[in-house]
């Protein structure tokens, strides 16, 4: 652990002052079976080579692809870029919990063809069956991936999954309300701030974040189990849920930027968008900050996979290494404002975003040590129980 806390506080610092790099040249795209779905209709050549070598065969794509992803994490203009380069509509639907995008896909038959969860979830998902296997030979651009962030617990080997963007969860303020940056998860907590600004403020809708922020208010690791401090987080969540506004992973974004929240337990690109914007969708405030409180809290990252029951597999394949070309996810990246687990879109980013990472937007090295990431098994199922007596209140 502590060599991955080392390793990864290196990649923000490269984040921050690296001014120049270069990509590394995959090998080309074998042949693959085609989707099931029908083709896409093309004049262009069967055969088509991409800016970073891969051979794609056009005549195997399918017309559609459907992704089901968080709510604002896609630029959405490289979906139209990649239609316009390969001829297949990218349609994505949302979702703000990876339990339900779970519960959605568990069946089967949901239509989908990628999704995107968190580092448990990866590891819930192919373990019950829900995911196949990648084809490597069809993701040369994995390369451009910091390797400290490949081989994860929750996925050795990246068998079923690849990085999509990581970040950790703090608290998103608005420096208006507080020209001193809060310090500590008690902002959030303590129950006569939480009095004084009562409808102001939200917590995330996630069973592990918000019963994590508590555990460690409380003193504890974000993934203790221990029935005693279950029950303390539990009671101190009831205690604070009259002065919530919501329990929001949806749109707190742009409840920061408009002033209807002072502040929110956050994830550092949701803190971001609302201070930038997020394009067409809605204006940034340049008063909102954000902090890693010094009791410590989560790093997290998303992956991409594709179902075991999707029909587009190979067109899956095909989008999946599009969006780890290093040009497209400093876009995406520099659009959504999260971090990118793209080492060579680093330095191709907007430098307001880079600026902003600087500010403490991305951990520095000091605050890698206060983070933890969330494990799941037979113990964490208690996780579950608490928040559903909370949500039950």
């Amino acid at each position: 652990m502590k060599q991955l806390l080392r390793s990864l506080a290196l990649l923000v610092f490269v984040v921050l002052l690296m001014a120049c790099g270069g990509t590394a040249a995959p090998a080309a795209v074998p042949t693959a079976p085609a989707d099931t779905a029908a083709p896409v209709a093309t004049d262009a050549p069967a055969a088509t080579t991409s800016s970073t070598g891969a051979a794609v065969d056009k005549t195997k794509l399918s017309a559609e692809l459907h992704v089901y992803n968080w709510t604002d994490y896609i630029d959405p203009a490289l979906l139209t870029a990649f239609e316009k380069e390969y001829g297949v509509k990218v349609i994505v639907d949302n979702y703000d919990q990876n339990e339900d995008m779970i519960a959605k896909v568990r069946a089967g038959g949901s239509g989908y063809d990628i999704v995107v969860p968190s580092d448990y979830a990866v590891d819930i998902m192919w373990r019950a069956g829900l995911l196949q296997e990648l084809d490597k030979s069809l993701l040369p651009n994995i390369v451009h991936n910091e390797p400290t962030l490949l081989n994860k617990y929750f996925d050795e080997g990246n068998k079923y999954s690849v990085p999509y963007m990581y970040g950790i969860t703090g608290i998103a303020y608005n420096k208006k309300t507080f020209p001193t940056a809060p310090d500590s998860w008690s902002t959030l907590f303590d129950l006569a701030n939480a009095e004084k600004y009562k409808g102001q403020f939200s917590m995330l809708d996630d069973e592990r974040e918000v019963p994590g922020a508590a555990l460690r208010y409380l003193g504890f690791s974000l993934n203790e189990t221990d029935p005693a401090a279950m029950k303390k987080a539990q009671e101190l969540l009831i205690a604070q849920k009259p002065f919530l506004a919501a329990y929001n992973s949806s749109d707190v974004n742009r409840k920061l930027s408009s002033g209807e929240y002072v502040m929110a337990q956050a994830w550092s690109g949701q803190a971001m968008q609302a201070r930038n914007g997020l394009g067409d969708s809605f204006a940034g405030n340049p008063d909102i900050g954000f902090v890693m409180p010094k009791e410590g809290g989560m790093i997290w990252m998303d992956n991409m996979t594709i179902l075991k029951d999707s029909p587009n597999a190979y067109t899956a394949h095909v989008f999946m290494n599009y969006m780890m070309r290093p040009e497209v996810a400093a876009q995406n990246t520099s659009y959504i404002g999260y971090l990118p687990p793209n080492k060579d879109a680093i330095p191709l980013m907007d430098q307001k975003v880079r600026d902003l990472y600087a500010e403490g937007f991305a951990p520095d090295a000091e605050v890698m040590k206060r983070l933890e990431w969330a494990v799941r098994n037979e113990k964490t199922k208690i996780f579950s129980d608490v928040w559903t007596a909370v949500k039950g209140q």
